[in-house]
């Protein structure tokens, strides 16, 4: 019986709430041990469809995970006091510099947290750039979201 692709989803979404996946190889493996015949290119695209963000553990490390509303504020304290997290200033821009895979977290959670001072963010997989609006200094807003965090 073949099944589909929001069944194979709902499995992923399933095993990265119940165990810390940390890699995308490891989520491989471990749906193919639960009898799902996937590749590492289909988990890829489910990823990114899925909107999957890798968060800070407790322990160390990052691990897959399912974002939704208020997990993105406490999300974006976490990821501001991480050790690897960079943030630089320069007029009224900031660039935040995160750990590979941490970038699209760090993104959402700022896009969910609606700040008035933010005309846009430009994000990748290990970094975001806050673009604040006319007048807005990057340093005061860095300041007041470190602080926060």
């Amino acid at each position: 019986m073949r099944r589909s692709k929001q069944e194979r989803q709902q499995a992923i979404k399933t095993l990265i709430s119940n165990e810390q996946i940390q890699r995308q190889e490891d989520l491989v493996r471990k749906l193919n041990e639960a009898g799902w015949e996937v590749t590492q290119a289909t988990i890829s695209r489910d990823i990114t469809e899925m909107q999957l963000v890798k968060v800070p553990l407790p322990t160390g490390g990052f691990a897959y995970a399912v974002m939704s509303g208020a997990d993105y504020f406490g999300q974006l304290g976490r990821i501001l006091q991480e050790t690897t997290t960079d943030v630089a200033t320069q007029g009224n821009m900031i660039m935040i510099k995160v750990a590979p895979g941490t970038g699209p977290a760090l993104k959402t959670a700022l896009e969910e947290a609606n700040l008035p001072e933010v005309f846009g963010l430009i994000g990748d997989d290990a970094g975001v750039l806050v673009i604040l609006r006319e007048g807005e200094l990057a340093k005061d807003f860095a300041n007041k979201l470190t602080a926060q965090a």
